[in-house]
């Protein structure tokens, strides 16, 4: 952008110079406005870029507290609170809280996304 903005500043110093300069310095007006635009945008995509990123590893931080992998010790330990369940989508197994389990048809799967039958 510091090169661009460079070129326009030496095209201004040329016009100067220049027969027929307002018609050369509306154009310099309108590139240097697009100029300003592109840099406006620039900071405007960095702070989504930023935004983003937060809410990335903050959901992260939440999926991993959700669907966190339960160690063989720590399901004996809740064994009478947890339920194996096999998704009939992927396969794959599931520890679920047996109070989930009561009175709904169906459980979202966190691996393929898909409800499946209980």
């Amino acid at each position: 952008m510091k090169n661009i903005r460079k070129d326009i500043e030496a095209l201004k110093e040329i016009v100067k110079n220049e027969q027929n300069n307002e018609f050369n310095e509306k154009l310099l007006d309108v590139v240097e406005m697009i100029l300003e635009k592109v840099e406006e945008l620039q900071v405007n995509i960095e702070t989504i870029d930023e935004t983003v990123t937060l809410l990335n590893d903050d959901l992260s931080g939440v999926q991993d507290e959700l669907f966190e992998e339960l160690t063989l010790e720590e399901l004996e330990e809740h064994e009478e609170e947890y339920c194996e369940v096999i998704c009939s989508n992927c396969n794959k197994t599931l520890y679920v809280e047996k109070e989930m389990l009561s009175g709904k048809e169906e459980i979202p799967c966190p691996y393929c996304n898909k409800n499946f039958n209980i």
